[in-house]
């Protein structure tokens, strides 16, 4: 696959003081090719991804239906850079280039 752009990185290192629940997880929001994907999952499970179509007026910024859910997603998640993010899930963009483009093929995107 092509290189991803990352428009944002979410991370959620925490344990849920009602449950004692362990949450350890990313959220992404990213571009390849110009089609614009959100990506999440826990550390070590299969990755879900969203869809978000195409840049209709060819600029670089993110549709606003994906910019309305990363508001949304930095009020539980820090952000974070690819740095950290590879130090802390070395092998996500391999897991996103295998993950992704099987479900493509396999038309499972929402």
């Amino acid at each position: 696959m092509a290189d991803i752009k990352f428009n944002y990185i979410g991370w959620c290192n925490e344990v849920d003081r009602k449950t004692g629940s362990k949450h350890d997880k990313v959220w992404t929001a990213f571009e390849i090719d110009g089609t614009h994907y959100a990506g999440w999952g826990a550390r070590g499970k299969k990755l879900s991804f969203k869809n978000h179509g195409k840049n209709i007026w060819g600029g670089q910024s993110m549709p606003s239906t994906l910019s309305a859910v990363v508001s949304s997603k930095r009020k539980k998640y820090n952000e974070v850079d690819t740095f950290q993010l590879f130090a802390v899930f070395p092998y996500f963009q391999e897991e996103v280039d295998k993950q992704l483009f099987f479900k493509i093929l396999a038309n499972k995107i929402m």
